[in-house]
């Protein structure tokens, strides 16, 4: 039997339903590897306040202890589904291998492990890893699904997806026709829930005879739970898509709104309404075995002013501490409680993503115990612009291939959280010293983890066996050699 199910109206519009594994064959139900495993790579841009955002505990089991006080207490609820991998290092960072410009680097490097173009356009040279994934367990080849909010754009400090080298592969922005791809047929979906919107009808009101056939197959007790979730979702993401599947201009809006946001003149929207949507629909797309390998990034450069933060300067200019992009000055007075707001809001968005993977059933566990839920931050701290001592944390095991409720150094000795209020402690507007904001501890290569990423969802090597190095460099200079292969062990469950 196929294992994805599509649920038909008469008007030629299809329905990705979920997959329900009881009724497979009996030898397939029993082999708990059948169920597929995924990626989700959560990305947020600037870095962060380091010596508040890690954990208490640099090695070790985590408990609720461990995360209070810190930006990642609000995910104490999963602490048994989290690993810390403490002690690694992206790639690029400025003036280590290249000095083109911090941020063009770290976001070309970010999931390619390889150097950017110094021309103009400053682009990739290396596919990027959801891509690699992708071709390797997604089904009938798709590519990954990518997403942010607010504008389309391929500018390289924006992208973090590449499907060729110099090719960036932009992000999905419209909410719309992300819930569109959950179909076989999105242009005939498109017109058909254009009317549906106009008579005031759900796309579950279309395909209504397959849905009650579909509820009427002798499944299991857990399946039928998952049937249940998987409809209830659908209907409250349904509820806050634009009222126009057509205008791609829409970002977000809610459920009484009368009007689409703009991407351009409601970033509020964007971040806010947008964002939800967007963590919904990854929900469904998983849910229904659509993409196995997904990317969300939020947009650099915003200003907050939304759930009670409002700030007059961008998230750039505060990671800088001066309120613009220049190096040196004077601190914006309070900057550091403002950037730790931010850090708290990336921190609810991620908890609510991973809090409603946890809440879908599948098989004895939940979704997210199937997939690997990965916040990467573009730097580590954003006002020196350092890429070792990564803040990383994971959530879900990947069908229990990754270890969970620990934090684990894989460099070894003491890394420490960094020094993220070295400057600006004061409060006040006093000048910005040059200091080392972050460690000098934390240098294993990311790409070990990416390596330890691919085998556990599956992912072979070029001829088949444990797949052993992923990029083409993982050094602080400009050799594009890999002198440090294999996974991390360490994270090994």
């Amino acid at each position: 039997m196929n294992r994805r199910f599509f649920l038909r109206s008469t008007g030629g519009l299809m329905l990705a339903a979920p997959f329900l594994p009881s009724l497979k064959p009996r030898t397939a139900r029993a082999d708990a590897r059948a169920r597929p495993r995924r990626s989700v790579i959560f990305h947020t841009p600037h870095g962060c306040l380091t010596n508040r955002w890690f954990p208490k505990v640099e090695h070790g089991p985590l408990d609720a202890s461990a995360l209070q006080g810190t930006t990642l207490e609000v995910l104490t609820p999963f602490v048994d589904k989290l690993l810390v991998p403490r002690g690694l290092r992206a790639l690029n960072q400025y003036a280590l291998g290249q000095a083109i410009d911090p941020h063009d680097q770290a976001m070309g490097s970010k999931l390619t492990c390889a150097p950017i173009t110094e021309g103009i356009e400053r682009v990739a040279t290396a596919r990027s890893l959801d891509h690699e994934i992708a071709s390797q367990i997604n089904p009938v080849g798709r590519d990954p699904l990518v997403l942010s909010v607010g504008k389309v754009t391929t500018n390289v400090k924006q992208v973090l997806s590449y499907h060729a080298p110099g090719k960036p592969f932009p992000a999905v922005v419209s909410p719309a026709k992300v819930y569109d791809s959950l179909s076989g047929f999105s242009r005939t979906q498109g017109a058909e829930r254009e009317q549906l919107r106009l008579r005031k009808k759900s796309i579950l009101d279309a395909v209504r005879d397959d849905l009650e056939s579909y509820q009427r197959l002798n499944m299991s007790a857990d399946d039928r739970n998952r049937v249940t979730a998987w409809l209830d979702l659908l209907r409250e993401t349904e509820q806050a898509l634009p009222p126009s599947a057509c205008d791609e201009r829409a970002v977000a809006i809610s459920a009484d709104s009368a009007a689409a946001a703009s991407e351009s003149s409601e970033p509020a929207a964007a971040f806010t309404l947008g964002g939800d949507a967007m963590i919904k629909l990854i929900a469904l797309t998983l849910l229904c075995d659509i993409n196995r390998s997904l990317v969300f990034s939020y947009p650099g450069y915003a200003t907050f002013d939304w759930d009670g933060i409002h700030h007059k300067h961008d998230q750039d200019g505060l990671a800088h501490r001066t309120g613009d992009f220049s190096v040196g000055g004077h601190c914006v007075p309070g900057v550091l409680g403002m950037l730790l707001d931010i850090d708290r809001w990336y921190a609810g968005k991620f908890a609510k993503l991973v809090g409603l993977l946890d809440s879908l059933p599948e098989g004895d566990g939940t979704l997210l115990d199937q997939t690997a839920t990965v916040w990467l931050n573009e730097f580590s701290d954003g006002s020196v612009f350092n890429l070792n001592n990564m803040p990383i944390v994971i959530a879900g095991s990947a069908g229990g291939y990754l270890k969970q409720g620990v934090a684990v150094n894989v460099e070894g000795a003491p890394i420490g959280p960094g020094n993220s209020e070295a400057s600006c402690a004061g409060g006040g507007s006093e000048a910005v010293p040059n200091v080392n904001n972050g460690s000098t501890g934390g240098n294993v290569p990311i790409n070990k983890l990416y390596v330890t990423l691919m085998n556990a969802l599956g992912c072979k090597a070029t001829g088949g066996g444990a797949v052993q190095s992923f990029g083409v460099f993982d050094g602080i200079t400009k050799d594009l050699v890999i002198t440090n292969p294999g996974e991390l062990t360490e994270l090994k469950a």
